[in-house]
């Protein structure tokens, strides 16, 4: 038992999804007992809750939630219906547990020091980004899982699927950069945000829609939610706010963006 949990946390701390699938009630002849368990991601598996057409039957019900997304779901199997011998009923809880999301933070200055402590807390892996090593030190970002020195657009190239991203560097012009990049990704990330001013944005996402880049929904700039505050833990706030807000789909947000949009209106 413990091996197997040593593994899923393994996997969840490395980035990966799966499912444990754990015999709850059984009637009958089954093939593995109460508390029989089994890890099930998407190319492999660990532990066993009997093996034979059961098994075969709740590695698929296991990898049908993990594509779908779902939640937790009971499934009641009988052997009868699975061609088996044994002639009993078993009850399978198959729970999945998804790696907490990563949050690419981009640029390490004031906001990134008050953003990642805030991203950790409720749940995100937190990676922060800077070309300057004075800046992307480990021990200025204790609650990061990584700290990266390097070029832009190497690094935003870089940001796995699934990531959210916050961009806030030392330059309008490494913004504009790490922009680019990053909206690129395919599939579309769930949600991007830079950081900018009502003057300075819509130059930028001008100059990527000429050079033929999408500038989608999942693109927040001016980033943040409109709570007033400047301050960098204020700042930090909104975008911590509006980063829950989209990952948990809830509508009719204050977006500083809609600042944007209704500027854009009423020049148009």
């Amino acid at each position: 038992m413990l091996d197997l949990l040593d593994q899923a946390l393994s996997k969840l701390r490395s980035g990966v999804d799966l499912c444990m699938v754990t015999v709850v009630d059984a009637t009958g002849s089954v093939p593995g007992p109460v508390g029989s368990r089994m890890l099930v991601l998407a190319d492999a598996t660990w532990g066993t809750i009997g093996g034979g057409a059961l098994e075969k039957e709740a590695i698929e019900e296991a990898r049908a939630v993990l594509e779908e997304g779902g939640p937790a779901r009971l499934v009641e199997k009988r052997t009868v219906d699975l061609d088996m011998s044994c002639g009993g009923t078993a009850v399978l809880f198959v729970e999945p547990l998804r790696a907490a999301p990563h949050l690419w933070i981009f640029g390490a200055g004031h906001i990134a020091a008050a953003l990642a402590p805030l991203a950790a807390s409720v749940g995100f892996r937190a990676v922060v980004v800077d070309d300057r090593p004075a800046f992307a030190d480990p021990a200025r970002f204790p609650e990061a899982t990584r700290v990266v020195c390097g070029e832009w657009a190497e690094l935003a190239r870089g940001v796995d699927p699934g990531s959210f991203v916050a961009i806030a560097t030392h330059g309008h012009e490494h913004d504009e950069e790490v922009l680019a990049e990053v909206a690129a990704i395919e599939p579309a990330l769930p949600y991007i945000g830079m950081i900018g001013s009502r003057g300075k944005v819509p130059g930028i996402l001008a100059r990527l829609r000429a050079r033929g880049i999408s500038v989608g929904e999942n693109v927040f700039s001016p980033i943040g939610l409109d709570l007033g505050g400047g301050s960098p833990a204020e700042i930090a706030i909104s975008i911590a706010s509006e980063i829950l807000g989209v990952l948990h789909g809830k509508a009719g947000l204050p977006h500083c963006r809609l600042r944007l949009d209704r500027q854009e209106d009423r020049e148009g």
